[in-house]
């Protein structure tokens, strides 16, 4: 007699960390994964997630947390495509801003107001510069993923928003004319986060001195080790009814990850991102993809808590075991 395999749905970055999985090369005994092949924006990706569209998929961990306090029944395993400092993505015109102090009472751009980029960089503006939500003016270029409050500042928007992927351009172009004093745009994480290089810097200076306001690696990497905080952009996300009709699937997902993971180098990695992720993890100390729930990982995603609910895009903070499979 066969048994049918129960079909699992996925939505997923086309990465190399996750290509061997995507490929089928490597799979989920007792499972059939269902991937959709089409590879949209990061941005999108979530939306659709958030939205229903599959049982598993990359999100946006801000938008989890929030999406997870209005009810949601979503649960998490510790599978993080993308992490990294997040000051690399504040932008500013050169020649209009000496100190980052200067930013209270101007006019401050995102391309999300909920997006979890934005949500860091406004962290770390908090604990570093003590610059609140409240201190700034705020301008939006792009569609919201998720929020489920309404806001304590008043925010103005693009209306019609651009499509998901194209709002970078519209924030460096207001950069460069002083309509705003700074922005934080998506993109260039993990090891280009504290060494610098990737592709937003040169398309952001398309308009005439936009560049990174934060710059300076060793002050990036002391930070990152100071505070013990690594940020945590999107993670992998189920339906929390998958995990409660399958409870062997989430620990058997996860080793799979891990070893799509160990075979990521034979998917397009060129040399330099090989020795990006390697002096990214000697920097460290530490594996940031090693795909584990430690010390550095509790204290990231509490620090997330923490500055949404600053920034009014959640109430209370969450116990870590609401948000994550097999967390004590």
């Amino acid at each position: 007699m066969t048994t049918t395999k129960p079909r699992i749905t996925l939505g997923l970055p086309d990465h190399p960390r996750c290509r061997a999985l995507i490929d089928g090369k490597i799979g989920v005994e007792g499972y059939e994964l269902d991937t959709d092949p089409e590879f949209v924006s990061s941005g999108e990706r979530h939306y659709k997630f958030l939205h229903g569209q599959w049982d598993i998929g990359e999100c946006s961990a801000a938008s989890l947390l929030r999406a997870i306090e209005k009810g949601q029944q979503l649960l998490a395993i510790p599978v993080f495509f993308e992490r990294g400092p997040r000051q690399r993505n504040i932008y500013h015109c050169e020649g209009k801003l000496k100190h980052p102090t200067e930013l209270r009472g101007k006019k401050f751009g995102c391309f999300r107001y909920g997006a979890t980029a934005v949500v860091w960089a406004r962290g770390f503006l908090l604990d570093a510069y003590d610059i609140k939500t409240t201190d700034m003016q705020w301008f939006v270029s792009g569609r919201e993923v998720f929020i489920g409050h309404e806001l304590p500042v008043e925010v103005e928007r693009i209306d019609p928003p651009p499509p998901f992927g194209e709002e970078k351009l519209q924030l460096a172009k207001l950069l460069s004319e002083g309509v705003l004093h700074g922005a934080v745009v998506p993109g260039d994480s993990g090891y280009l986060g504290f060494f610098g290089g990737g592709s937003t810097p040169p398309m952001m200076a398309k308009y005439p001195c936009v560049k990174p306001l934060f710059e300076d690696n060793e002050e990036i990497i002391r930070y990152t080790k100071q505070t013990g905080i690594n940020p945590i952009m999107h993670v992998l996300a189920l339906r929390r009814e998958i995990v409660e009709r399958y409870p062997d699937f989430p620990a058997k997902l996860t080793r799979a990850f891990k070893e799509a993971k160990e075979a990521a180098a034979a998917y397009y990695m060129d040399a330099d991102e090989i020795a990006g992720y390697e002096k990214e993890r000697e920097v460290l100390g530490e594996d940031p993809y090693a795909y584990v729930f430690g010390e550095n990982e509790k204290r990231s995603m509490r620090a997330l808590n923490r500055y949404q609910i600053e920034q009014g895009l959640m109430h209370k903070e969450l116990p870590l075991e609401d948000l994550f499979v097999g967390i004590n």
